[in-house]
Formats: structure tokens, C-alpha cells, sequence
């Protein structure tokens, strides 16, 4: 099954870039393979590094004032993980966790201040995917704060459907297996909160779950209870 992102839709930080000018930027970084549950970096460390996906998949999360984990993005191919605050000295705000074996490209702050500034089209191709990253998570934090849990639960459904959504006859299958406690953590909610909130939507038959892997019947159902815009698609992703 196809596990990337819809590439018609969506902006990618490698598609911005020309076939020479990504030869370059893999040249100038190391490849390492990585094993599922391995940390990349830590919140409050200082960042050293960017990676770039090609196999696997990293989450990003936070912990709370209460010592509970926030799930924020799950990244996979072709996708940056990193931090804002990698060129201003600012510490990190996230864990990285690889969740899925994975392979990635580590670059290092000094290489790519050198690649920036003899090679103009990679530095935007980083500023966009700064201002996507950011737009995305803040975004994210609106939609939990002003929608409710069950605006944040349905704000994450169509996150995940953007991300890793497969379209089938019968609707919108999600690639990606999900207990009712991994949602809770990227929503801040309790799993019996979602646990209830879920049986509504099956019971509306909105969508259905199956060995851990979601299908959504009715994307526009979450969409209308959001008053969903028109932003990009890359804005909307977990």
C-alpha cells in the first residue's frame, strides 16, 4: 500500500528544489539507518542537527505541565525533522522518536549555513518548509484550543486523512495503525474520552474502525463541524 503523502496536493520540501541542487544536499549529509523506539533529539536540548526521511517515520511530541505526553506531527519520507530555533540558539521544543525503523539523512547547522549561503534555492526550499512546519503546528494548537475535544478529535481524523490518507470506494482509509490511547495522545485527551467520541462517529457510520486502521466514510461530516477553509492542504497534516 502507498504510505507517502498525496504528491498531487501536497508541497514537499524536496519537490521545491532541482534534481542537481538535491544531489548536493544528500552529498553534504550523512546517511544513518535508525531502529524503531530510538531518540533523535530531546525537548530542552540544543539543536545540532536536521534530518531528512527516506524510509520509517519520526514522531514529534511534548510533555505537558502534568508529565503527560503530547503527540504533534508523525513525520515520514521525503520530510524534514528539525527545529526552528536551529539557527538562533534556541533550545528544542519537541522529542523525536523514531517509530518505524528508519533511514534518514543527517545534516549538521554549520554544513547547511555553508550550503545557504553559496546556494540560494536550497535556503528558501528551508525557509518554506520553516514557515509550513510552523503554520502546521500552530494550526494544530488553534484547533485544539478553540474547537473542544471533539473539534481536536476531528481535527486530527482529517490531519491524518491529508497525511496518510488512502482514497477507496468505501471512503478515506488511514495507512497508519492507531490504538484509541495514540490518538488520545495527539488530541491531550484521556482514551476513554476518545473511546466515546469514536463510537459516535461509528454509530453515525462517519467512519469505521478495523484491527487498529481507521476508514472515514464522511470526511465533510468533521469538515463541517469545523467550518473547514480552503488552506493548504500542507497546513493541515499531522
Amino acid at each position: 500500500m502507498n504510505m507517502e503523502k498525496q504528491e498531487l496536493k501536497m508541497k514537499r520540501f524536496f519537490n521545491e528544489i532541482s534534481d542537481e541542487n538535491r544531489e548536493l544536499l544528500l552529498k553534504n549529509g550523512l546517511e544513518i539507518h535508525v531502529k524503531s523506539g530510538s531518540f533523535l533529539f530531546y525537548e530542552g536540548d540544543f539543536p545540532e542537527h536536521v534530518y531528512l526521511v527516506r524510509s520509517g517515520k519520526v514522531r514529534l511530541s511534548k510533555m505537558t505541565s502534568e508529565g503527560k505526553e503530547f503527540s504533534v506531527h508523525l513525520k515520514q519520507r521525503d520530510e524534514l525533522v528539525g527545529e526552528v530555533g536551529l539557527f538562533n540558539e534556541m533550545a528544542i521544543s519537541v522529542t523525536a522518536e523514531v517509530t518505524e525503523n528508519a533511514t534518514l539523512v543527517r545534516f549538521d547547522r554549520h554544513t547547511l549555513e555553508s550550503l545557504f549561503r553559496q546556494n540560494g534555492e536550497i535556503a528558501v526550499a528551508f525557509m518554506k518548509w520553516f514557515a509550513r512546519h510552523t503554520q502546521s503546528t500552530q494550526a494544530k494548537f488553534r484547533d485544539l484550543i478553540l474547537c473542544g475535544k471533539t473539534g481536536a478529535l476531528y481535527s486530527t481524523l482529517i490531519r491524518f486523512s491529508n497525511s496518510y490518507g488512502i482514497h477507496k470506494e468505501e471512503g478515506i482509509f488511514i495507512n497508519v495503525h492507531l490504538t484509541n490511547q495514540d490518538i488520545a495522545n495527539y488530541i491531550g485527551t484521556t482514551r476513554e474520552s476518545v473511546n466515546r467520541l469514536l463510537n459516535e462517529l461509528k454509530k453515525s457510520n462517519v467512519l469505521s474502525m478495523k484491527n487498529g486502521y481507521i476508514t472515514i466514510h464522511d470526511i465533510q461530516h468533521l469538515k463541517n463541524y469545523l467550518h473547514c477553509g480552503d488552506c493548504p492542504v500542507e497546513i493541515c497534516t499531522i
